[in-house]
């Protein structure tokens, strides 16, 4: 008994170590964004959001999508050889062919691109040198979880952070805050990140390159559905803006994506949780003892502080916001607590996800993504000519809602027997 007690203790400070790390250095790039609004108008604020929207779509799109395929089959090769040669060099092969795939999009189609963000043909150049920033960032934080080496990740994600911020007051002190700064400040902090980090890789798991053609395949078909479902997350997370840029002024706009940083820095620490249990739930997915002690043990605790945090963020951001901005983003605060509700239904669902996922049931969470945002897009349409900004994070949490609740279905129905007794 008091052998269990200790071992939980100890998986509990590493989960906390690992998720207060991370959070924190996660938070410092949802934050980041936060800081610059404070040497921006509204309406440039609105422009800065949808140039960063059009970054992070590819970067979800083109690398985000490869990486939990590549630490589920990075960690199971682990297991076997203790190695993850095969699934290193299908990762850069990847990581690419996003390259040649962004180029050649963003240049031939920039004029749109411009137009819909508001911004000329130079701002574009560093739009892509963030791009290349952040797809390098999310290479070398996702190595780190396919190795195992889960505080690593995190701290990768903390210098990230730190640096960004730092990167913001030393050009705002000694250059300007405007556009192309701030997008460039991604591209430095990137190179930076991979200058401190190189001597903390261990190159004899990587190493020597091997191009297995049924590990290409198998991550290529796990990458493919991956790709299909973060598009939709990409459209779920992002889509408002769409219908908001036919409805509301840019200066809406910014308000309204302000309100959602926020609430984004709650879903990246939510993301965190599932990302630190993936490894762990890919390689003893096989066994029910352990994933009863995941889904009846650790979920609850977590839930409680989840729910804490929710609480705690109703009453204290909103107020920190008005003491530091005054009433240049009037009307986030509403936003803000609207989307909470969000927040609150998947910090339920987050569990189910990392599950399915280590289970390879991507067609299941494609379909339930492509459901949810089809909820979203027509709650989008009726609510926003309604309710404006307010009407967009409402139609936001009916479809977060609406995952949270398919997922339940599908376990019950689905997973929940053979997972839990034919394997044992």
């Amino acid at each position: 008994m008091l052998t269990k007690l200790k071992k939980q203790l100890a998986e509990g400070k590493n989960l906390m170590t690992f998720t207060g790390i991370k959070a924190v250095g996660q938070a410092l790039g949802m934050i980041a964004p936060l800081v610059v609004a404070k040497f921006f108008s509204a309406e440039l604020f609105g422009s800065f959001s949808l140039a960063r929207m059009v970054v992070f779509f590819f970067v979800s799109l083109l690398i985000a999508s490869t990486q939990i395929p590549f630490i589920v089959f990075a960690n199971q090769e682990r297991a076997e050889s203790g190695k993850i040669s095969k699934s290193f060099t299908v990762q850069c092969v990847f990581l690419i062919l996003s390259f040649c795939i962004f180029g050649a999009v963003i240049f031939p189609f920039g004029k749109y691109v411009t137009a819909f963000a508001k911004i000329n043909y130079g701002d574009l150049i560093f739009v892509v040198l963030a791009f290349v920033g952040l797809a390098v960032k999310t290479f070398v934080c996702g190595l780190f979880l396919a190795t195992g080496n889960r505080l690593k990740n995190a701290l990768a994600e903390l210098v990230f952070g730190l640096l960004s911020i730092l990167l913001i007051f030393v050009f705002y002190l000694f250059y300007r805050i405007d556009l192309r700064s701030v997008f460039l400040i991604y591209f430095i902090s990137s190179v930076v990140l991979v200058i401190c980090f190189l001597g903390l890789i261990d190159y004899s798991v990587l190493l020597p390159f091997r191009l297995d053609r049924q590990q290409f395949h198998g991550l290529l078909e796990f990458t493919k559905w991956q790709f299909m479902g973060i598009t939709a997350i990409y459209f779920i997370n992002c889509g408002n803006n769409l219908v908001l840029r036919y409805f509301v002024p840019m200066g809406d706009i910014g308000v309204y994506n302000f309100g959602y940083q926020l609430f984004k820095g709650l879903m990246v620490l939510l993301a965190s949780i599932g990302a630190y249990f993936l490894p762990f739930i890919s390689q003893h997915i096989n066994s029910p003892k352990k994933i009863r002690e995941y889904l009846y043990s650790k979920r609850p605790k977590i839930l409680l502080a989840g729910i804490i945090v929710i609480i705690g963020a109703y009453f204290v951001f909103p107020f920190g916001i008005d003491l530091i901005y005054g009433e240049v983003y009037q009307g986030n605060e509403k936003v803000f607590r609207i989307l909470l509700l969000a927040t609150a239904t998947s910090s339920y669902s987050i569990f189910y996800g990392t599950l399915f996922t280590a289970l390879r049931r991507y067609k299941f969470i494609f379909f339930t993504y492509i459901f949810q945002i089809s909820i979203n897009l027509i709650m989008n349409i009726l609510l926003i000519p309604l309710l404006g900004i307010s009407g967009a994070a409402v139609a936001t949490v009916i479809g977060y809602a609406s995952k949270a609740i398919f997922f339940e279905l599908y376990f019950r129905l689905k997973v929940k027997k053979s997972l839990l007794v034919t394997h044992s």
